[in-house]
């Protein structure tokens, strides 16, 4: 019995592991955007999490996310942070963060073209990340935008600064595309965020970010999803795979 629970945690870590290495290289700003307020002002959330486990071993699990957002007019400020840390026999399982500072200004009345400017600091223990530093600006367009449809693109050259825990640093300038595509008919609701990031100066030295998700409506109280994230780095460490992917399913339900 021991055993089998010892195994399934073990199971448990390694999805774990697979979906933070998924998650922690490009930051997927725009899965944000589409869960924050539009009203005017100051709203935001701020989470906490703090749990211990005993088996086999000791399991110490804890993190934070915030999302806080400003916005009046023409003018939107956005600040994320996502931290989280998994240790299990004084050894860390999981250990990464990032902060993502960003402020957007609409060109129009219609808010469809709009100047964007961020700032992102982050780091990740399983990806050999001591510490990245990202800076960069550029231009998103609201293609179309409808209750039951949205297609977002949006292009942002940026620097990045990286030291990694091998002693290495990298200094490079990566053009950061992004594409959004959202739409619900009758039960089903489906959205994907793809984000493409090539070096300016070597188009080989790439990342390639896709976040997808499909939602049917089974009874009005009952969901069924099914979601797939996908990350792969062209170039990376010979001890971190190139490719690795998230498959997840689940059911909801609502009263």
């Amino acid at each position: 019995m021991l055993k089998s629970f010892a195994n399934s945690t073990s199971l448990g870590f390694m999805f774990l592991l697979l979906g933070s290495i998924t998650q922690a290289q490009i930051v997927n700003v725009e899965a944000k955007r589409g869960v924050i307020n539009e009203q005017e002002g100051w709203h935001g959330d701020i989470n906490f999490n703090l749990s211990f486990q005993r088996n086999t071993s000791d399991i110490l699990t804890y993190g934070n996310k915030t999302t806080i957002q400003w916005q009046k007019k023409k003018h939107r400020l956005l600040l994320l942070t996502d931290l989280s840390r998994v240790q299990a026999a004084g050894a860390d399982f999981v250990n990464q963060g990032f902060w993502h500072g960003r402020y957007n200004y609409h060109l129009d009345e219609k808010k469809r073209v709009s100047l964007e400017v961020f700032q992102q600091m982050q780091f990740n223990s399983v990806q050999l990340i001591q510490f990245r530093y990202l800076t960069g600006a550029g231009l998103g367009w609201n293609v179309l935008e409808r209750d039951s449809f949205k297609f977002r693109v949006g292009t942002l050259p940026m620097n990045e600064y990286e030291e990694l825990t091998t002693n290495v640093i990298e200094r490079n300038f990566r053009q950061s595309t992004y594409v959004l595509l959202f739409f619900k008919l009758n039960m089903l609701e489906f959205q994907s965020i793809n984000y493409y990031q090539p070096k300016v100066t070597d188009f080989s030295d790439y990342r390639f970010s896709s976040s997808s998700s499909v939602e049917f409506t089974l009874r009005k109280w009952l969901k069924y999803n099914v979601s797939f994230d996908l990350l792969y780095d062209s170039k990376v460490p010979a001890t971190i795979p190139d490719l690795v992917f998230t498959l997840r399913n689940g059911l909801g339900v609502e009263f």
